[in-house]
């Protein structure tokens, strides 16, 4: 534990991590100071969650600041052995990275797995573009680091999402989802499926998942929230998911085909002379569609398709 906590005492439980200002003390407030370490002896963050995409506009943006400008704003790690673990930064690291920068500006704060998992969460989850597989997989690391020591009567990751207005139960379906394997998830971020069938398939386990998941590629087929429903009830009852079970509900019986057309007089009329009566005229019909029946017409029907 920090031994500034009492300077946030009108904060409760964790929540005085959560205060900027606790990043921007110095080296008397427990070890924050700014100093300047090697970008080589930086590690990441283990199992980061969030994605440091190098590919965008706003990236290319911060690199050429860096390049111009230096490093304005100084990264959040802490001392792991004789290496630093980046808490806050990664992208900024990579900007460095890419602009050849062999030091970088850095607050060093000695902070356990817990603490530094809170900071770490909180201070990627403003970030616009942050996607619901980043969200599953943070509040999840939350959660388990709350697990981890021990804590009781505390909700870490519902107090974070408060932050960042999601509320419990909200937070509580993200962490349900990160339990999808990584290509659900991905389906679930480009809405090809809904959160509410990723979280039925979620209570599927890995084996299952995988049954499913080579049946979606093989068939092309996305669950529907029904169907996501039913295919977690045969599982929670059954223990697995067979390949007959996900045709009866995926596919099922063929279709009939709801056809729904009419002929106005006015156009039959035309194919036929003035004289021709009603009932020369119907038995043409059924002759050519007793033809079409019997396949005698399939040469002449080539240009309808």
């Amino acid at each position: 534990m920090p031994k500034n906590k009492d300077m946030y005492s009108n904060l409760t439980d964790m929540s005085y991590l959560l205060d900027p200002d606790a990043m921007d003390n110095g080296s008397d407030q427990g070890g924050n100071s700014e100093t300047i370490i090697k970008v080589s002896d930086l590690l990441e963050f283990k199992d980061h969650p969030f994605n440091v995409n190098t590919d965008t506009a706003d990236f290319e943006e911060l690199v050429e600041s860096i390049r111009e400008n230096g490093l304005i704003y100084p990264i959040l790690v802490r001392p792991v052995d004789d290496k630093y673990e980046i808490i806050s930064g990664h992208r900024r690291v990579a900007a460095c990275k890419e602009v050849g920068l062999e030091e970088i500006s850095a607050i060093i704060r000695p902070l356990d797995d817990y603490e530094a998992t809170i900071l770490m969460v909180h201070s990627n989850l403003y970030r616009p573009e942050i996607t619901i597989s980043e969200k599953a997989h943070a509040y999840r690391m939350c959660m388990e680091a709350e697990k981890h020591q021990g804590i009781k009567g505390v909700d870490t990751a519902a107090s974070i999402g408060e932050e960042v207005s999601d509320s419990r139960a909200k937070v509580y379906r993200y962490i349900r989802l990160s339990f999808l394997q990584t290509d659900f998830l991905k389906m679930v971020d480009e809405k090809k499926l809904t959160i509410n069938a990723g979280i039925e398939l979620s209570y599927l386990d890995e084996a299952a998942q995988d049954v499913l998941w080579n049946f979606i590629i093989s068939y092309d087929i996305v669950p529907s929230n029904i169907q996501a429903s039913a295919i977690r009830k045969e599982w929670n009852e059954e223990k697995k998911i067979s390949k007959e079970f996900l045709i009866s509900v995926l596919i099922g019986k063929e279709k009939k085909v709801t056809r729904s057309f009419s002929l106005k007089k006015k156009e039959i009329n035309e194919y036929f002379d003035a004289d021709c009566d009603s009932e020369y005229v119907s038995k043409v019909i059924h002759t050519l569609l007793r033809k079409y029946k019997d396949g005698e017409l399939d040469a002449y029907l080539k240009e309808v398709e």
